[in-house]
């Protein structure tokens, strides 16, 4: 990860792994060399997308295959969390419509 300018996907990572760590988050960025206020102010970042992002409900939409995928070659799918799923060929669809809504907090 770079200690400069963090994506949004790296954001959310580590605040995950402040989540998960039960520290406070002060002292969890000083372990780790994070200025505590960098963290603050993703989370309120993040909050805020989150909070206008979860207005409409997730759904699947239709897709329509223009070109025969190349075998094996997974589809990427970005959710508005940030998330991003990776799909092979033959998923089974009703498996990943419940593994979008767990992840999209529905």
């Amino acid at each position: 990860m770079a200690h400069g300018h963090w994506s949004e996907v790296e954001a959310r990572g580590v605040l995950e792994a402040w989540r998960r760590s039960g520290l406070p988050l002060e002292r969890f960025a000083r372990q780790r060399g994070f200025i505590p206020q960098r963290l603050h102010w993703w989370k309120r970042k993040l909050a805020t997308a989150k909070s206008t992002a979860h207005r409409a409900s997730p759904a699947l939409l239709p897709v329509r295959v223009t070109a025969e995928p190349r075998r094996g070659e997974p589809v990427t799918v970005l959710l508005r969390t940030g998330h991003v799923l990776k799909v092979a060929h033959g998923f089974d669809e009703e498996a990943f419509s419940r593994v979008v809504a767990l992840l999209e907090g529905t």
